[in-house]
């Protein structure tokens, strides 16, 4: 805690404050005890620039750009991963905005195969392959998740107009917000799920009925 409270120059007994605010903001997770990990929420914003707005027109290229590498992702057995969804939000819905920052896009991968004990096993030959040829993974999790990280990394591109979110961690936001579904099917948000309806009013029992 002295440590991140030196980095952030924070005054002692601040960093607790400065935790909370960032998991509330689901800026960062817990990852065990005492450890945490930065969110694709987290990556995102620690990535924004005041860059210089981009067109639509170039915001546009970007975005068919993205959907090409996701039809490369299907079509090539290199990637382990496949894209189930894919849903569009931020400013590039309004079409009275011209100049937009970036281009808003969350994608849903799943393993291309359905064996979990297959999934693992290609996985850790990939990474071997990589390490072998001196790619460094920074934790366990990264090792396990590589089928995922991998497929992402090349989804975003060295595209900086394609602002790349992982749906699975964000869909409670992106769902609350306007978007549009370009790949897989619409799905509730917790406020339109059925179990939030109101049940039916039962009609009057007859009078005498024993039931």
């Amino acid at each position: 805690m002295a440590e991140l409270e030196a980095a952030a120059a924070l005054n002692p007994s601040e960093g607790h404050a400065l935790i909370e605010a960032l998991r509330a903001a689901r800026l960062i997770e817990v990852a065990g005890r005492g450890a945490w990990v930065i969110t694709q929420a987290g990556q995102t914003f620690s990535s924004a620039t005041a860059a210089k707005r981009i067109t639509r027109a170039t915001a546009e290229r970007a975005l068919e750009g993205f959907l090409e590498r996701v039809g490369r992702v299907e079509q090539d057995p290199y990637f382990l991963a496949k894209v189930t969804r894919v849903v569009l939000f931020g400013s590039m819905l309004n079409p009275q905005v011209q100049r937009l920052s970036d281009v808003d896009v969350a994608v849903e991968l799943a393993p291309k195969e359905a064996d979990y004990d297959l999934v693992r096993a290609l996985n850790r030959r990939r990474v071997e392959e990589l390490a072998k040829q001196g790619r460094q993974f920074r934790n366990f999790l990264e090792v396990e998740h590589w089928w995922h990280r991998e497929t992402f990394q090349f989804l975003k591109g060295r595209s900086r107009a394609i602002a790349l979110a992982d749906y699975a961690a964000e869909k409670s936001f992106i769902l609350t917000v306007p978007h549009r579904v370009l790949i897989g099917g619409p799905e509730r948000t917790s406020a339109e799920s059925p179990a939030t309806l109101k049940p039916p009013l039962r009609s009057r029992r007859p009078r005498g009925s024993p039931f």
